[in-house]
């Protein structure tokens, strides 16, 4: 029986080892050499081989050194290190009580790692110790073993199924060989891992080869069972769409309208009510903007169906108060059904039948990743988040001008939006936590919600995530529940951004502003790379925030930034800028570089 065992190296000379049959090598500066009898300067391979070599002093132990594995282990090392081992060892078993965190190589690690099993060498891992996911150990080619509490003994071991970890061993306090001192009192997933290594040769001994008998066997053996059955993260997917028609056209419309540009589909038609005062009028008017799509908005009563194949809804609240609104939204997906058309809706369907033609925005359990023991993703890819003060703000219309930006400059973009219209503008995933949100799961499982589908946006290479909040950030004033911004913080430790960009309105107080800051930075240790101000201001009368909004003079414009990097020294642009927003991207790709 042969294992090989990639550690910090091995004492021969330690008492417990002296008779042990052990090959010791050390890899240094991507060459495997061998290696002096006392050359594990830390401990930790020491305390593993002797778990192994105790338990089972007939199996011969390759061990291969990695200097300063107490550091952390690299993982262009690892990756060498295997493929070595699929070249020339020609093991039963590999034991790595260790690995890493974050994946750059995904593909390569996983391939060497399918190399190596597809030749009947097993591989046995253990988890992070901090309780991240690992590599190789989350790999469904590998047994990935972290620390039970039900395992008291070398022998006790928890058979897990439906997820990426599929045993737990002991790994409490116990007593292990070291280099200096002789023995230690210890703990970790490394020694649960040894354990498990002790317990496959067993199991290799009595004939039990495959990965699949292995992991029955320890179902028959096991002290205990979990059993973490779950459906897994359900992606989301969009149907084809080649002409929209658009109703009602509210704020959320504009954005569409205004970035066109960025919509895989032509918007031919654009509907309201007779009641909303928009009827005849058209999109560049009631924009005032001359340069979108200057449509004209007619009456929905006069649906022109075979001008399009999908209808997308916007919110229908805003019709309340002018017409019965529930039996004219039942009435044209009803009519739209009918005649064959899709629907893309931003109010929550599920009233509806679903079916494949109709889609609205909506988070519960059935989009969960499988339980993992609490297990979360460390993120490979930089990471963009754009939060802000309050509601209003443009922080929607900035995700779109930089993902305009990122794109017409080549980068590859992933990107999670909370506006139920993002999947339209091809983003990857939308959590609809804004206006009328339909987000059902709890604060927990949004953490482990987006913290699983942005490291799917890492495994397909993405260059850069964009995430982006809704509302303010923190508190503002305490005297009403609805000031707490209770799904904004789960959002922000979920999507754990690496820069942030911090809209704001000219009326802010600068305390305020500040104190959102230092919220931001202290809850997922990020900087906050910039201040982007909303230009509209309130009226100087006794409206106050109440009233009309006026846009923002150049000259107040001016003396607020100045005010703003005198006491913040953070940089700032105004939204809408166009100087300003190429001075913010490329704020933005220096940061990253």
């Amino acid at each position: 029986m042969h294992v090989v065992v990639v550690d910090s190296g091995v004492n021969k000379t330690h008492k417990l080892l002296r008779e042990a049959n052990i090959i010791s090598l050390q890899y240094k500066n991507g060459k495997i050499a061998c290696a002096d009898p006392d050359s594990d300067a830390f401990g930790h391979g020491t305390a593993i081989t002797g778990i192994i070599s105790r338990c089972e002093p007939k199996v011969q132990i390759t061990v291969i050194g990695v200097p300063d594995l107490e550091e952390g282990m690299n993982e262009s090392d690892l990756i060498c290190i295997l493929e070595y081992i699929d070249k020339t060892q020609h093991a039963d078993m590999i034991n790595l009580s260790l690995g890493i965190n974050i994946c750059e190589d995904y593909e390569r690690l996983y391939k060497v790692c399918k190399a190596i099993t597809d030749n009947g060498t097993l591989i046995i891992s253990a988890f992070d110790n901090a309780g991240a996911i690992s590599y190789p150990a989350a790999f469904d080619n590998v047994i990935g073993v972290i620390s039970g509490s039900s395992c008291r003994k070398i022998d006790d071991f928890v058979y897990i199924e439906d997820t990426i970890v599929n045993i737990a061993a002991k790994g409490s306090i116990q007593r292990v060989a070291w280099s200096v001192p002789e023995y230690i009192m210890i703990g970790g997933n490394s020694f649960a891992c040894a354990h498990v290594t002790v317990q496959v040769i067993r199991f290799l001994i009595e004939g039990i080869k495959t990965r699949e008998a292995i992991l029955k066997k320890f179902k028959e053996i096991s002290v205990k069972q979990c059993f973490l059955h779950s459906a897994g993260a359900q992606e989301q997917s969009l149907f084809p769409i080649y002409k929209a028609a658009l109703f009602p056209f509210n704020k959320e419309m504009h954005s569409l309208i205004r970035y066109s540009d960025l919509l895989p589909f032509e918007i031919c038609e654009i509907y309201d009510s007779k009641y909303s005062a928009t009827v005849g009028a058209t999109s560049a008017h009631l924009m005032k903007d001359d340069s979108v799509p200057d449509i004209l908005v007619k009456n929905i009563r006069d649906i022109a169906w075979d001008h399009f194949d999908t209808l997308i809804l916007g919110h229908m609240e805003e019709l309340s108060t002018l017409i019965n609104k529930d039996p004219l939204k039942k009435t044209l997906i009803e009519e739209a059904l009918k005649r064959g058309k899709q629907i893309y809706s931003f109010d929550d369907l599920d009233e509806y039948e679903r079916s494949e033609n109709i889609y609205s925005p909506r988070i519960d359990e059935k989009n969960l990743p499988p339980n993992r023991f609490g297990m979360l993703y460390r993120i490979s890819k930089p990471v963009l988040g754009i939060f802000g003060t309050s509601s209003r703000q443009g922080k929607f219309t900035l995700q779109l001008k930089l993902r305009q930006m990122l794109l017409s400059s080549g980068y590859n973009v992933g990107q999670i939006g909370t506006e139920p219209s993002a999947l339209l503008y091809g983003m990857d995933y939308v959590f609809p936590m804004g206006y009328n949100a339909s987000v059902y799961i709890n604060e927990l499982d949004t953490v482990r919600y987006l913290n699983s589908i942005i490291n799917n946006l890492c495994m397909q290479n993405k260059d850069i995530i964009l995430v982006g909040s809704q509302s303010g950030t923190v508190s503002y004033d305490i005297g009403n529940l609805a000031q707490y911004p209770t799904l904004q913080y789960p959002f922000l430790i979920g999507t754990h951004p690496d820069a942030v960009i911090l809209c704001i309105n000219p009326f802010d107080e600068i305390e305020y502003i500040h104190r959102t800051i230092q919220f931001i930075m202290a809850s997922v240790d990020c900087r906050v790379i910039a201040l982007v101000v909303f230009p509209m201001d309130i009226r100087e009368d006794w409206s106050g925030i109440y009233g009309t909004k006026e846009k923002l003079s150049d000259e107040k414009y001016q003396k607020l930034k100045h005010t703003l990097y005198s006491n913040l020294h953070i940089s700032v642009f105004s939204l809408g800028n166009e100087t300003d927003m190429k001075q913010l991207f490329q704020k933005t790709l220096s940061f990253f570089s």
